[in-house]
């Protein structure tokens, strides 16, 4: 039996043999490297750059990611793409579409057909606002997605721009998520870096605080007041700065909100993926309650197999947190954000 935990965050490795056999033509035609533009367009993870080994393990397939499942006793797996982490760069709305279409239906066939527990979120090409709509419908609707990727970062307007509303007024309908990821780190400054390692530890938190004070500030929550959003793979240390520089602009600024800014993360409607390991997680839980975090396990991507009960283990043995809090976060929470 499951202990109930439920990792809010999986990733797919992409296996772009196979998945260009679910792109439509004329776009199946296209070969199987450089689908997606890079995250960054200045970095990158094979540069030399040692990983850990056992990760982001090209063969990791959903007969791995079933044994993890196994060895953790977790129940469910959301999972998330890899390649397509860079899938708001994509300038060519015509690919974007192809390329969402195909990849969601790879999804479905390869995972969600395989195992109920297997979830997944779609993307959704929002490089044209109607064409993301009707496919977050299809792949909600007919291939049983939970929702819908939204880059952090590449697009070429803030995610909260007005000309995205359609989108989450379609989320809001369908009772499903939107999904905040990081993972593409260009035009952040990053690029006078010279340690990749450097990039990925500031890009992936930076975008997500961006992305949330855009939202909170541009009336998204308000407009869409049924919609739940997430926010992934930037750990927990941004929600304390984006809350005290809201307050701070609020007092001096002229900034005009119709909530205090730590009320939106305490609403129910902000979910927040969370590591193991991040001290800054019993502060963030001390500003805004334990209801927004979930445990994300992030495998391939920075555990291998054997240490598949790192991150788990890491919060069980924290001292800092109340048990709860620990059952919340380790399963309770997603639950109450996707829909499981």
């Amino acid at each position: 039996m499951s202990k109930g935990y439920v990792d809010a965050d999986g990733h797919v490795m992409e296996d772009a043999d196979d998945l260009i056999r679910f792109v439509k033509a004329p776009f199946n035609n296209r070969g199987t490297r450089n689908w997606i533009p890079s995250l960054d367009h200045f970095h990158t993870p094979a540069d030399g750059t040692p990983r850990t080994p056992g990760t982001f393990d090209p063969n990791t397939g959903p007969e791995q990611w079933l044994e993890f499942l196994g060895k953790t006793e977790t129940e469910y797996t959301v999972l998330y793409p890899t390649t397509g982490l860079a899938y708001g760069n994509v300038a060519y709305p015509q690919w974007a579409l192809a390329y969402a279409q195909g990849y969601n239906d790879y999804i479905h066939k390869r995972y969600l057909e395989r195992s109920p527990r297997f979830q997944a979120v779609a993307l959704i090409p929002m490089q044209n606002v109607s064409d993301a709509a009707a496919e977050l419908r299809r792949a909600v609707k007919e291939l049983g997605f939970i929702g819908a990727m939204i880059p952090s970062n590449g697009l070429t307007k803030h995610i909260s721009a007005k000309e995205y509303w359609p989108i989450y007024e379609e989320a809001e309908r369908l009772d499903c998520v939107v999904a905040v990821h990081g993972g593409s780190y260009i035009n952040l400054g990053f690029n006078t870096f010279t340690v990749f390692p450097a990039t990925r530890a500031l890009g992936m938190p930076f975008p997500l605080a961006i992305a949330a004070t855009g939202m909170i500030v541009d009336g998204v929550l308000e407009e869409f007041p049924r919609l739940r959003v997430g926010f992934l793979e930037g750990g927990t240390a941004w929600i304390p700065l984006v809350i005290d520089r809201l307050e701070r602009e609020l007092e001096y600024g002229g900034l005009s909100l119709k909530r205090k800014p730590e009320d939106y993360f305490r609403s129910g409607r902000i979910f927040v993926g969370c590591e193991g390991n991040e001290r800054a997680l019993a502060y963030a839980i001390e500003r805004v309650g334990p209801g927004p975090f979930m445990f994300a396990s992030d495998f391939p991507h920075e555990i291998p197999l054997e240490h598949c009960m790192e991150e788990i283990n890491e919060i069980l043995a924290r001292k800092d947190l109340k048990e709860e809090d620990k059952t919340a976060i380790l399963g309770d929470n997603a639950r109450r954000f996707y829909r499981l």
